[in-house]
C-alpha cells in the first residue's frame, strides 16, 4: 500500500510541477524527441542528462509487476508519454488534464484500499477457519493439554527447576512456525523479558520449569491476531512454537 501511494502522490505531484506553467512551448521545443542520438555541447546539455538520469534511476522500477498495482504491471511508455508532455507545458496535447488526473488517482487510491481491505479481511478469516481447524486436531495429540485460554502446550520433557513468573528473563531455544510448516523466527540460547512476547508465548513458558522442552500451539488471539507481523506472519495466524527452557535468569 506505501508503494501505491507514494509512486501516485510522486507522479501526480511531478504532472502538477510540470503542467503548471503557462503558454505553449516554442516550436523547435515541440520538435525534439524522447529518444535519438544525445550530444553533450555545452555543460548545461551534461546537467539536463544528469537530471533525466537520477529522475529516471528514481522511477526505474516504476513498471515492474506489484510496485505501484499488486498483480500489475505499468506501462512505462504511456507514463514517459505523459511525463514528457506535462514537463514541456505543452497542455494542448496531454490527453488527461492535471484536476482530472489527481481526481483520477485519488478514486484509484481509494478503490484499491478498499479492495485491499476486503481482500486482507477475508484472508484473515480464511486463516482463523483452518487455524481452529488444525488445533481441533492437534488437540487429538498426545501429551496434548489445552489451557483455558485457548493456549495448547505438548510438552516433550518435564523440568524440574524454577517456572518463570510475567516479569522473568529466561534464557531459550526455540523455533517459530506457522501451521504449514514455515519457519518465521529460530533463536537458540537467547534471552528476553517474557513480557514481551505474545500472550500465549508468555502464558506457555510460565507453564513450563526449568529444563523442560514442549510444543506450544497458539490461537491467533494470542498472538499477532488480526495484525499480523511483518512479511510472513499473515492477520488471523495460528502459531507453533517449539521452546526449551534452559534458564530463568531473573
Amino acid at each position: 500500500m506505501k508503494k501505491i501511494l507514494s509512486f501516485a502522490a510522486a507522479a501526480m505531484m511531478l504532472t502538477a510541477v510540470f503542467s503548471c506553467g503557462e503558454g505553449n512551448p516554442k516550436d523547435e521545443e515541440k520538435k525534439v524527441e524522447v529518444t535519438g542520438e544525445i550530444t553533450f555541447k555545452t555543460q548545461y546539455d551534461s546537467l539536463a542528462y544528469s537530471y533525466g538520469v537520477m529522475m529516471g534511476t528514481q522511477y526505474s522500477n516504476f513498471q515492474d509487476k506489484d510496485v505501484v498495482v499488486p498483480g500489475e504491471t505499468m506501462n512505462v511508455e504511456t507514463f514517459l508519454a505523459a511525463f514528457v508532455t506535462a514537463m514541456r507545458r505543452d497542455s494542448a496535447n496531454l490527453k488527461i488534464d492535471i484536476k482530472t488526473a489527481e481526481a483520477f488517482i485519488r478514486d484509484f487510491q481509494t478503490q484499491q484500499q478498499k479492495k485491499m481491505m476486503e481482500e486482507r479481511e477475508a484472508k484473515v478469516q480464511t486463516n482463523k477457519t483452518q487455524g481452529a481447524a488444525f488445533m481441533t486436531e492437534n488437540a487429538k495429540k498426545e501429551g496434548v493439554k489445552t489451557l483455558p485460554s485457548g493456549l495448547q502446550i505438548q510438552t516433550i520433557k518435564e523440568g524440574t527447576g524454577k517456572k518463570p513468573a510475567a516479569n522473568s528473563t529466561v534464557k531459550v531455544n526455540y523455533k517459530g512456525t506457522l501451521i504449514d510448516g514455515t519457519v518465521f523466527d529460530q533463536n537458540n540460547e537467547v534471552e528476553f523479558d517474557i513480557a514481551h512476547v505474545v500472550e500465549g508465548f508468555r502464558e506457555g513458558l510460565m507453564n513450563m520449569k526449568e529444563g523442560g522442552k514442549a510444543i506450544l500451539t497458539i490461537p491467533s488471539d494470542l498472538g499477532y491476531k488480526d495484525y499480523g507481523a511483518g512479511q510472513t506472519i499473515e492477520g488471523g495466524s495460528t502459531l507453533q512454537f517449539e521452546v526449551e527452557l534452559l534458564k530463568v535468569v531473573k
